[in-house]
């Protein structure tokens, strides 16, 4: 007789929250259809959108989760900050879920393995499942350390309402001031943060799934880890997961001129400023030997 473990109540309630958030933001992204796009409202929600989703590839994955290059503490601060306004769960709580799936790629510890449970739950279903919240800390025990990054994973929502806040509040202002740039508070958050925060959600969560299901697939692991065109080129270098599962502490994933990784670009603009150092990257000798066919 099988035995099941009792489902704690914050687990639940954890569950309903982000349901509820996903749900809403999905639904307020349709209201662009009465708010209307605006030059203005594009020039704040595309920059907005692309220092969010770095924050995510650079700062929660390759810095904290991968510890694949060095900076300084402010910068961290500033990158896990961006990585809070992407709305993908807090530091603590995102590197701990990474470096399990690194731990148990497409086993049964995996919880979000489109070849153990499916493409649907490893895209999204697993985050509208208990297991998704259930204490990991040991695995961000390094992060954990520094008292920014306990704040940041403390102040999560509260970061994100100010984030809300604050858009609205430029939408409106700008609409007070110039009402001929035909913007609005409701356009500024419902582009800003509703649209912009669900177009990253997806091309993030397709990671999960696209890249652990189709594309090719340069190196021999033990995982279903695949190299795919599209989602590396939207994800900022995200895609080249069969790549980043041979060499997870490298902080560059596209190891080819035909692998476009803007992260990496980034990355690297930021250490001619000397603003980060000790970029870690695989063997030049292995990548030389596997564009020769090798």
């Amino acid at each position: 007789m099988t035995t099941r473990t009792a489902v704690r109540p914050e687990l639940r309630l954890a569950v309903l929250v982000v349901a509820i958030v996903m749900l809403g933001f999905h639904l307020g992204s349709l209201a662009v259809f009465w708010t209307g796009v605006s030059a203005v409202t594009l020039a704040v929600a595309i920059p907005l959108s692309l220092i969010r989703a770095l924050g995510i590839t650079a700062g929660y994955h390759r810095l904290l989760a991968h510890r694949s290059f060095g900076t300084s503490r402010a910068l961290r601060f500033l990158l896990s900050l961006a990585g809070v306004l992407a709305i993908q769960g807090g530091p603590l709580w995102w590197v701990a879920h990474h470096r399990a799936h690194h731990r148990d790629t497409d086993r049964e510890g995996d919880v979000h393995s489109p070849v153990t449970r499916g493409l649907w739950h490893a895209h999204v279903g697993w985050m509208l499942e208990p297991e998704a919240f259930r204490e990991q800390g040991s695995y961000a025990r390094d992060v954990a350390r520094a008292p920014e990054l306990r704040w940041l994973q403390r102040n999560y929502v509260l970061l994100i309402l100010a984030q809300a806040a604050v858009l609205y509040a430029l939408g409106a202002g700008l609409n007070a001031a110039w009402p001929a740039l035909g913007t609005s508070g409701a356009q500024m958050l419902v582009v800003g943060l509703f649209l912009t925060t669900v177009l990253t959600w997806h091309v993030t969560f397709a990671v999960n799934s696209v890249c652990h299901r189709w594309g090719g697939r340069l190196w021999e692991t033990d995982d279903a880890s695949r190299n795919h065109f599209l989602v590396g080129l939207l994800a900022l270098g995200e895609g080249w997961h069969n790549n980043h599962h041979r060499f997870p502490n490298s902080a560059r994933h596209g190891l080819f001129w035909w692998q476009p990784d803007a992260t990496w670009w980034v990355l690297r603009g930021l250490e001619r400023l000397g603003l980060v150092w000790d970029l870690k990257t695989p063997p030049t000798a292995r990548l030389e030997a596997r564009a020769a066919g090798g």
